[in-house]
């Protein structure tokens, strides 16, 4: 049996995602797809704009087998971190033996170069790393620079398709993945990506971005609440049409439900609940939390009385250094209550929460009962508090935001 993994948020779930499924079926002949998938909240540091359980039923729609959830600690981290925890989870069950992720562009020799520096950087690199930063480079933007001036003699490329290649927020997670497997008999496969770029916004492609789609939403929920929009209106003004476009008709109409019933949460809905956490630690700073260091920490005291929403304090606090996503991360971390130490405390105590799983599947579920080498977490009652506290806390916070009745302990497996 050949089973493939996938580490990803569908924050929506979208025609990509569903080509990025058919193809892993279609290239690597696997008989099955399990899937590492964010919570309630996600890497960019934001909560999710539908809740993981509505997300679940989506994948299981489109072609994945099983999910599991990828706990807070790892969704809301960085690249590193990120994908760190997505691959522990998918080695954990004991069953996947490749990784599919997708990249810009498939450049194997790129990519192993690029990997091999990153888990042992030479001095040469460390050296250009440390001076961008010190220049007042953003981590990111300096981790390229230094890349491709560590690169430039030693690649028979150009420095724009070195560049390009490096900047890009998919290539350098596949980096990262990469990274990560060198720990692990999992083998990881690279699919083309198709369609529009990760930060684009133009959602007149079959094949548009995450980013735009919640553009779409986000626009729908503001017309929404100040108008009133029945069903019937809904469907009158053509955006049931529209997501239908964006991705697949099972997705669109669970999409549609959500955002009839008030379930869509939008990043600045956790502006009160995260002045609040802020507030409520101001005398003590926030160097604690994860990504958080004593520059930033006293930056947010410093402006704490000009915040007035979640993305206007993020922006407020960015600079050429210091990125907005980094901040959201951080101001997330915050409001969550995750702390530096959480990275290690969650990768030495590794659990398998089951979130959705077909009926079909029965073949996998049963290996992964024999094989997996961390508790499989179907029911939150019966499983040690301590082991998920963050998540349970993470999505009692979450449903609050989306007006849901259900919580960690009442909501089952979904299982279609």
């Amino acid at each position: 049996m050949k089973v493939a993994g996938v580490i990803t948020e569908y924050n929506p779930f979208h025609n990509g995602h569903k080509y990025q499924l058919k193809q892993i079926k279609r290239l690597t002949s696997a008989d099955y797809i399990v899937v590492a998938m964010s919570g309630d909240f996600v890497q960019r540091g934001e909560p999710a704009i539908i809740d993981k359980y509505e997300r679940t039923r989506m994948a299981l729609l489109s072609g994945a087998d099983l999910v599991l959830e990828l706990p807070s600690v790892f969704a809301t981290a960085s690249a590193e971190f990120f994908a760190r925890g997505g691959v522990s989870v998918l080695k954990n069950t004991g069953v996947v033996d490749t990784l599919c992720y997708g990249v810009e562009s498939v450049d194997h020799e790129l990519t192993k170069l690029v990997t091999g520096v990153l888990k042992n950087p030479p001095a040469a690199y460390s050296a250009s790393l440390a001076r961008l930063i010190q220049g007042g480079m953003s981590f990111p933007a300096a981790r390229s620079r230094a890349l491709c001036e560590y690169f430039q003699d030693k690649y028979d490329s150009s420095s724009e398709k070195l560049d390009a290649f490096i900047a890009s927020p998919n290539n350098i997670l596949a980096i990262e993945y990469e990274k990560a497997l060198m720990d692990c008999d999992i083998t990881g496969f690279p699919i083309q990506r198709v369609g529009e770029g990760y930060h684009s916004t133009d959602s007149t492609s079959e094949f548009s971005s995450a980013t735009a789609v919640r553009g779409v939403i986000s626009t729908l929920v503001d017309v929404n609440k100040r108008n009133s929009i029945t069903n019937m209106q809904l469907d009158n003004s053509g955006i049931s049409a529209k997501l239908s476009q964006l991705m697949p008709s099972g997705c669109a109409d669970i999409l549609v439900d959500c955002i009839l019933g008030g379930h869509i949460v939008l990043p600045d809905d956790v502006s009160d609940m995260l002045y609040y956490s802020l507030l409520t630690e101001k005398d003590t700073g926030y160097e604690k939390y994860a990504d958080c260091t004593k520059e930033l920490s006293a930056k947010i005291v410093k402006n704490i009385y000009k915040y007035e929403s979640f993305t206007q304090f993020c922006n407020l606090l960015k600079s050429k250094n210091l990125t907005y996503t980094r901040i959201s991360r951080v101001l997330t971390h915050i409001l969550l209550g995750i702390e530096k130490d959480d990275f290690n405390i969650c990768m030495d105590n590794p659990y398998l929460r089951i979130l959705g799983f077909k009926k079909s599947s029965g073949e996998l579920m049963h290996l992964l009962k024999k094989r997996a080498s961390a508790p499989l977490i179907t029911k939150v009652a019966d499983a040690p508090y301590e082991l998920i506290s963050k998540d349970i806390f993470a999505t009692d916070l979450y449903g609050r935001l989306c007006h849901s009745q259900q919580n960690e302990f009442t909501h089952g497996v979904v299982i279609i």
